[in-house]
């Protein structure tokens, strides 16, 4: 039938459904992520041989294939995109080399065990990166031998805590003592004297 004249009056009536256009594009959008899901993990597995096979080195390259065997033509470069998000999310160390290359290290991780006896014994809590994120001593009232800034901005060092100096003002300031040793000066006198 043409599409000026209508059958029947249900087809003059009836609504089209704007969700049922986008209903391909989601089917088609969860089987990218389902195949990008198989390809971290094809990533996570060969670190973890890579981790069992060679125990120094902390580095893999992985080359990500442009399509796969029994599987649909996907965008590579999305996909690349998404095993470095997720990586990286994931707490490695992610570099891309064009075309289609991914360099991925874990050598700057610390490990728990690490991190743990870090804190036994310097009392630092550090993330898995290295960089601190809490101290002991500054738990503490006492402050930081270390930071030069802590004497100067902590307010309740026993410096500050023992009372407010007394100052006097420079138009009433009445020198007590002489700037020289008087025994000095005495000494002085007497040589002069004699020379005379």
């Amino acid at each position: 039938m043409s599409n000026i004249i209508f059958a029947d009056e249900e087809e003059a009536i009836g609504k089209i459904n704007i969700d049922d256009l986008y209903d391909k594009n989601m089917k088609r959008d969860l089987k990218q992520v389902a195949l990008f899901n198989k390809m971290l993990n094809r990533v996570h597995k060969r670190i973890q041989t890579n981790t069992r096979m060679k125990r120094n080195e902390k580095y893999i390259w992985f080359l990500v294939p442009e399509f796969l065997f029994g599987e649909p033509v996907y965008d590579q470069s999305d996909c690349i995109a998404y095993i470095i998000s997720k990586l990286v999310e994931n707490g490695f160390y992610v570099r891309y080399v064009h075309p289609h290359s991914l360099f991925i290290s874990w050598e700057q991780w610390i490990p728990s065990y690490v991190r743990n006896e870090i804190k036994k014994k310097t009392g630092k809590v550090i993330n898995e990166k290295g960089q601190v994120i809490s101290d002991a001593k500054a738990d503490t009232d006492e402050p930081d031998d270390s930071d030069p800034n802590s004497k100067l901005l902590h307010q309740n060092t026993a410096n500050n805590s023992g009372g407010k100096k007394q100052y006097t003002p420079i138009g009433q300031y009445k020198p007590s003592g002489m700037v020289y040793n008087p025994d000095i000066l005495e000494k002085l006198e007497k040589k002069i004297t004699f020379k005379n």
